[in-house]
């Protein structure tokens, strides 16, 4: 998800661009490794990391002063603040992010998520919902959302969701179990 993003930037200079791929090229190597994407597991940072991680996060920024509709940017911050335990900040990147990429169901699955740790079930179901609205051929929305779903208290959507999990998705045992569930 960080290629980089000179496709949304529109009337800048050739300078501003590059300006605004060199920092965000920078502040992408800053947090390799560090923010978990895809699934991989990264440990508690130590303060050379945090110390990288807000570095990153001021480059990230300073490419969204360059391009204000650089949702990639706004992605990896909410992924770093993510990484630094602000859940609430993380969450209010992704969702900004979202206000410019709405179709990309892979920010609408990190929203999700983050709104389910908050506790905040009822937005997470409406954001994985609506994802499926947009991709309804994707099991792992389905599987988030009747996850959100049953945390909210609607166990009636929650088993529809993991039923259409498994039917678009029958090899898979988790979404048997959760069907079962």
């Amino acid at each position: 998800m960080h290629d980089c993003e000179t496709t949304s930037i529109v009337n800048l200079t050739q300078e501003q661009i590059d300006h605004h791929n060199e920092v965000y090229a920078e502040a992408w190597k800053l947090i390799a490794g560090e923010i978990n994407l895809d699934g991989q597991g990264v440990q508690s940072p130590g303060w050379l990391t945090r110390r990288r991680l807000n570095r990153a996060k001021a480059l990230f920024e300073k490419a969204i002063a360059i391009n204000p509709a650089g949702w990639n940017a706004m992605f990896a911050i909410g992924k770093i603040e993510q990484r630094l335990g602000r859940k609430k900040e993380a969450l209010d990147w992704l969702l900004k992010a979202r206000e410019f990429e709405p179709t990309n169901t892979g920010l609408a699955k990190e929203a999700s998520l983050t709104s389910s740790q908050l506790g905040m079930q009822d937005m997470a179901a409406r954001i994985a919902d609506e994802a499926i609205d947009l991709n309804p051929t994707d099991p792992a929305l389905r599987v988030n959302s009747g996850l959100a779903h049953i945390l909210a208290g609607h166990s009636k959507i929650a088993a529809e969701r993991f039923s259409e999990a498994s039917r678009l998705e029958p090899a898979s045992e988790i979404n048997k179990r959760l069907q079962v569930y």
